[in-house]
């Protein structure tokens, strides 16, 4: 198995098990809602792992277009903020969480997952050695606004990173860490997925 495969042989349980199940099991009424004042809303968590993706491997990878920036996204998500949603404050979660539309959002993740597996498909292994340089980073996090305002430590978090750790961080890693978290808030709400 080569690394490709491997990427995408996780990418599905991700996406078809995980991401897929939520999407199927969890009401909408639930979903937006936080079951503690300390934790984020399933709905929060859903979009946050798909901006992350998308920005992630669509610009730290390819150089590419953003599928919030194709399909219009940006005004039919219905919320103000194209980052990603680092540093949010929990006012800012539950403005996010009662106002997205939950249609267009779960579209947004299909188009995202759908241009991951072919980004994926078409990478060179070579290509993965590469680094993004500092002004591209700030670029892409400070100036297109996947960063807050006032979270211009990402810049140093990511630089000297390589694209295959960003691949896997953006594409599989993060994702999984946040897939864990809705699991807890949807006990945490009473149901049993």
């Amino acid at each position: 198995m080569n690394a490709t495969e491997l990427f995408l042989q996780r990418y599905a349980v991700l996406c078809d098990y995980f991401i897929a199940h939520f999407w199927q099991s969890i009401p909408e009424e639930l979903m937006r809602q936080r079951p503690d004042p300390r934790v984020n809303s399933i709905t929060w968590n859903l979009w946050h792992i798909t901006r992350v993706e998308d920005a992630g491997l669509n610009r730290f990878i390819t150089d590419g277009v953003q599928i919030l920036d194709e399909g219009d996204f940006s005004q039919r998500l219905n919320i103000p903020w194209r980052h990603q949603g680092t540093g949010m404050t929990f006012a800012e979660v539950d403005e996010l969480s009662h106002r997205i539309d939950l249609p267009a959002l779960r579209e947004y993740g299909s188009q995202v997952q759908a241009r991951t597996k072919s980004i994926v498909k078409a990478l060179d292994p070579k290509d993965l050695d590469g680094t993004v340089g500092v002004e591209r980073l700030r670029r892409i996090l400070l100036d297109e606004g996947l960063a807050r305002p006032g979270e211009e430590g990402l810049v140093e978090n990511y630089t000297g990173w390589n694209k295959g750790r960003y691949l896997m961080s953006f594409g599989l890693t993060h994702s999984f860490q946040h897939a864990g978290e809705i699991g807890v808030i949807a006990s945490l709400l009473g149901l049993e997925i």
